[in-house]
C-alpha cells in the first residue's frame, strides 16, 4: 500500500512538472511568434505603410506581447494617421509598461526609437520619464505599507514625541562650614619676648646721645689742662699763616732740593759739569 502511494505520488510530480515545462516552452513559443509579428510591424512603419504596420503591431500587443515598443510604434503610426489621441494612450501604456518591468531593456528600447526624433521624440521621452516617476512612487508607498504592517515604522510615519522627563531632585548638600575669625597678624612676633607683646623697650630718652663723639679718635678725649693745651688761640691764624715776630723766611720744604747752597750768585752746574767730561 506504501509502495502504490509512493508511485502514486511521483506520477503526480511527473505530470506537473510535465505540465509545467509545456506551458514554458508553449510561452517561449508564443514570445517568439510575438516578437516576430512585432518586427514585421516596425518594417512596415519604416516603409511608410502605415495601414499595415498598425495591424502587425496590434496583433502583436492582442497576442499579450510584453515589449513596450509595440505601444511605442503603434502610438507612432496613430500620429501619423492623425489619431493624435490614441497615440498618446499607446505611449503612456507602454511607458507604464516599461516601468513596471523595471525599466529593463531601456538600452534596446533606446536604440529602437533612435530613428524617431523630432518634438515628437521629445514629448514621448517626458511620457517615458513620468511613467518611471510615477513606478517609483508607488514602488515606496507600497514598500513603506509593508514596513507598517509589520509594525515598523515606515517613511511619513509621525513618531510619538518622546515624553519630557523631569530631572530628579537633587540631594540636599551639607552647608559649608562658617569661617572661623581671623588669627591677627602679628609682624613682631619673630623679635623676641620684649616686642612680641608689641610693646617695645625704649633704651635711652636722649635721642641725639653719642652724635658728638668723635669717630676718629682713637683715644679718650683729654682732661683738664692737656684739653685746654689743645684748644686754639684766639691769635692763632686757622689758614696756617705764622704768627707775628715768628721767624717767617724759613724754607718750609728745607731749601733748594737740588742740593745747592741757595745763593744767588753761585750759577754752578748743579749736575756736577759736562756730563760728557768736557
Amino acid at each position: 500500500m506504501t509502495r502504490r502511494f509512493s508511485n502514486l505520488t511521483h506520477l503526480a510530480a511527473f505530470t506537473l512538472l510535465t505540465a509545467t515545462l509545456g506551458v514554458s516552452e508553449a510561452a517561449a513559443q508564443n514570445e517568439s511568434i510575438l516578437a516576430e509579428v512585432y518586427g514585421r510591424g516596425v518594417h512596415a512603419y519604416y516603409s511608410g505603410n502605415y495601414v499595415e504596420a498598425n495591424d502587425y503591431l496590434t496583433s502583436a500587443i492582442d497576442g499579450g506581447t510584453r515589449d513596450p515598443r509595440a505601444y511605442y510604434f503603434r502610438g507612432m503610426v496613430e500620429r501619423n494617421q492623425g489619431r493624435t489621441e490614441e497615440g498618446l494612450a499607446d505611449w503612456r501604456e507602454g511607458a507604464r509598461l516599461e516601468a513596471r518591468n523595471g525599466g529593463g531593456g531601456t538600452l534596446s528600447i533606446g536604440q529602437s526609437l533612435s530613428r524617431f526624433q523630432g518634438p515628437d521624440r521629445l514629448e514621448l521621452e517626458k511620457i517615458r520619464q513620468q511613467a518611471r516617476l510615477e513606478a517609483m512612487a508607488t514602488a515606496t508607498e507600497r514598500s513603506d505599507q509593508r514596513l507598517r504592517e509589520l509594525g515598523a515604522t515606515g517613511r511619513g510615519a509621525v513618531r510619538p514625541a518622546p515624553r519630557a522627563t523631569e530631572p530628579a531632585p537633587r540631594a540636599a548638600q551639607p552647608a559649608p562650614p562658617a569661617p572661623g575669625s581671623p588669627v591677627p597678624d602679628n609682624p613682631f612676633a619673630d623679635d623676641g619676648p620684649a616686642l612680641a607683646d608689641g610693646q617695645p623697650e625704649v633704651e635711652s630718652d636722649n635721642a641725639l646721645e653719642g652724635l658728638d663723639d668723635n669717630p676718629f679718635a682713637d683715644d679718650p678725649a683729654p682732661a683738664g689742662d692737656a684739653a685746654e693745651a689743645a684748644m686754639p688761640t684766639e691769635d692763632a691764624d686757622p689758614f696756617g699763616n705764622p704768627a707775628p715776630g715768628s721767624d717767617s723766611g724759613a724754607d718750609p720744604f728745607g731749601g733748594d732740593p737740588f742740593g745747592g747752597s741757595g745763593d744767588a750768585g753761585d750759577s754752578g752746574d748743579p749736575f756736577g759739569g759736562d756730563p760728557f767730561g768736557n
